[in-house]
């Protein structure tokens, strides 16, 4: 423990550093396969999202959660663990480096103020996290390749980062920032690089399924008499696929960030296991009493011809079925605002727009309110976690019928992942479109809404199109 390191790593206004020739590919090399590392990046700016791109290596601390035991590391080195509420644990330690968002800078360091991200967390929370503060039973893991993969993958894991680099992806100026921790002169990561050599195409092959084709159109049916029977209005049955040959999370997420850019594409490199996500989805994006989400629900296949596509996204709107999927996750994401915003200060700014994306069309609602008694992190995530464009409505009652439906744990698919600033600030997607991968094995699942007037076979079919690019990307 080095006692010259102030109590909190956050304790001053970040330190902004220019610097020069640095771009994602720079970024992408740096973080080499036997460092733990992070690249956010912003590869297409839809409705204003895909602006900046983040990365960091060796953090400082870290937190992991799986059930109800969770363990960390501070910022000293000095670890802990113990029982208890998952959540109540990530808030006591989010409360070790957290600090007032007045000392953040905004007012009085305009430098500092432009950017979202000036260090803190950076990790995911996985769907089966809910599971502990929803009252929903443990969820078993069946024999064979997939329990492997899975094997000591913490349901909520988070690293601490005090030194950061930030690009503009609209000018592409670059800085380094940070809190002058002692060395940081010499920590400039990112000019010590691997040379990205041109990968050998990828020829990845689809080794196991949570569900075979007749099972899948099974539970669709399923789904639709509960929903007949008034136990649920919509559920998202998501089907996991076990990949191997899948290449290093770093060559995946190169490959994903050609075939599919996304205002949310996330490479979180770990040891045994990685995160790559190629996500369109805002979960929840706060800044300073404002709270955002934007659920996307409704899917067509883009044609790659711009008359057919308008055409395309026009009948998106009109239909019926998926204007009724929306709605009704709408409904569920203002409650869900409801429980942390002041009253009446939820409102749906967008009910629905189309956003077009490489091989899909998606319809997107736009949801803000104003947070009361600035809650903490963790007390965002107990009201609004799991997002309900993954889940179904209502929520637990959907859940309930994901778990008897589903035999495989989602893990980090349809979770969270991005980042907690030290002032309560944050910014989270939807994990979709993400692998979680473990050696030459991904687990990378794919779901959609089923409601009383979807129909089995376009259900499978419209996971087909979710897959498309990331899957030809894998040469499958």
């Amino acid at each position: 423990m080095n006692r010259n390191q102030p109590t909190n790593p956050f304790s001053s206004v970040p330190r902004v550093e220019p610097i020069e020739g640095v771009d994602v590919e720079i970024l992408l090399d740096s973080i080499g396969s036997n460092r733990s590392g992070f690249l956010f990046e912003s590869g297409l700016d839809v409705s204003g999202t895909g602006r900046w791109h983040l990365a960091g290596i060796d953090p400082i601390g870290s937190f992991e959660a799986t059930r109800d035991h969770w363990s960390l590391e501070d910022h000293h080195g000095e670890q802990f663990s113990g029982e208890g509420d998952p959540l109540e644990a990530l808030e006591r330690w989010w409360s070790g480096w957290s600090r007032p968002r007045h000392l953040d800078g905004s007012a009085s360091n305009e430098c500092v103020s432009q950017f979202p991200f000036v260090g803190g967390a950076v990790g995911w929370i996985g769907y089966e996290a809910a599971d502990v503060f929803l009252g929903l039973p443990p969820r078993q893991v069946p024999q064979g390749p997939v329990a492997q993969l899975l094997e000591g993958v913490p349901e909520m894991s988070w690293q601490l980062y005090d030194e950061v680099v930030v690009i503009d992806a609209i000018d592409g100026r670059c800085w380094f920032l940070h809190h002058e921790r002692d060395g940081w002169q010499d920590r400039r990561w990112w000019l010590a690089r691997d040379r990205h050599q041109d990968s050998i195409p990828c020829r990845a092959r689809i080794e196991d399924a949570s569900l075979n084709d007749e099972d899948y159109l099974a539970a669709v049916e399923q789904i639709r008499h509960r929903i007949g029977i008034g136990d649920v209005y919509e559920v998202n049955l998501a089907r996991g696929l076990l990949l191997d040959g899948v290449p290093p999370a770093r060559d995946l997420h190169r490959l994903w960030r050609a075939a599919q850019p996304v205002p949310y594409g996330a490479f979180i490199q770990g040891d045994p296991f990685s995160v790559v996500s190629a996500s369109p989805e805002l979960f929840l994006r706060r800044r300073g009493d404002r709270i955002v989400t934007r659920p996307i629900k409704g899917t067509v296949p883009r044609h790659g011809d711009e008359r057919l596509d308008t055409d395309a996204a026009r009948r998106l709107l009109q239909d019926e079925k998926e204007r009724a999927e929306l709605a009704m996750i709408v409904d569920l994401e203002r409650n869900d605002l409801g429980r942390i915003c002041q009253p009446g200060s939820v409102e749906v700014k967008v009910a629905a727009e189309v956003e077009s994306y490489a091989s899909v069309l998606h319809t997107v609602a736009t949801i803000e309110g104003r947070l009361r008694a600035n809650p903490s992190p963790a007390e965002i995530l107990r009201a609004t976690f799991p997002g309900g464009s993954i889940t179904g409505a209502p929520k637990v009652a959907a859940m309930e019928q994901i778990r008897q439906l589903e035999p495989w744990p989602r893990s980090v698919y349809t979770g969270s992942l991005g980042w907690i600033a030290p002032c309560g600030d944050l910014e989270l997607s939807i994990a979709i479109r993400t692998a979680l991968v473990r050696g030459q094995r991904a687990l990378i699942p794919f779901g959609g809404a089923v409601t009383w007037d979807s129909n089995p076979s376009s259900e499978r079919a419209e996971l087909t199109h979710k897959a498309r690019a990331m899957f030809e990307a894998l040469g499958i």
